[in-house]
C-alpha cells in the first residue's frame, strides 16, 4: 500500500510541475523576457495550455502498456488527474485575471491541485474506514451467531 502512495505521489509533482509551466509563457511576458504579440507567443499560449494534458494522457497510457494499470483504471486517474489541472488551471488564470499577476498564480495553481489531492485522500480514507467497520461488525455478528449455537444446540 505504500508504494502505491509512492507512485501517486510521483504523478503529483508531474501534474504539478506541467501545471506550472503551462504558466511560463506569462511569466516570461510579465519578466520581459518574451514580448506579449507575434508567432511566438500564440505558439507558446496554446502548446503551454495543453501540454499539461497531453503529458497526463500519455503518462497514463504508458502504464497501460507496461502493465501497471488496467485500461479501466488508466482512464479513471487520468480523467481525476486532468480535471485536477483544469480546475488548476483555471484559478490560476483567475488569479491573473484578478490583476495579481503571473507570479502569484503558479503557487495558486499547484495549491489548488495539492487541496484537491488531500481531499480525495480524506474521502478515499473515510470510505474503507467505513468498510472496514462494516466488515468487523459483520465478522463480530457471525461469531455470536455461532457463540449462541454452541452454547444452546436446539
Amino acid at each position: 500500500m505504500v508504494e502505491n502512495y509512492q507512485q501517486r505521489s510521483r504523478g503529483t509533482l508531474t501534474d504539478s510541475i506541467t501545471t506550472a509551466l503551462s504558466h511560463l509563457d506569462e511569466v516570461g511576458v510579465s519578466l520581459g523576457l518574451m514580448e506579449d504579440s507575434g508567432l511566438m507567443g500564440e505558439l507558446m499560449s496554446t502548446l503551454s495550455a495543453g501540454l499539461p494534458f497531453v503529458i497526463i494522457a500519455v503518462t497514463e497510457q504508458g502504464k497501460v502498456i507496461l502493465g501497471r494499470k488496467t485500461q479501466k483504471a488508466a482512464l479513471q486517474d487520468g480523467s481525476y488527474r486532468m480535471i485536477k489541472t483544469g480546475a488548476g488551471l483555471a484559478a490560476g488564470a483567475a488569479v491573473m485575471a484578478a490583476g495579481l499577476g503571473v507570479l502569484p498564480a503558479v503557487p495558486v495553481a499547484v495549491s489548488v491541485r495539492v487541496m484537491l489531492d488531500k481531499y480525495r485522500s480524506g474521502m478515499l480514507v473515510a470510505y474503507r474506514v467505513k468498510q472496514r467497520t462494516q466488515r468487523l461488525s459483520a465478522l463480530v455478528e457471525a461469531r455470536n451467531k455461532r457463540l449462541l449455537k454452541t452454547i444452546d444446540p436446539v
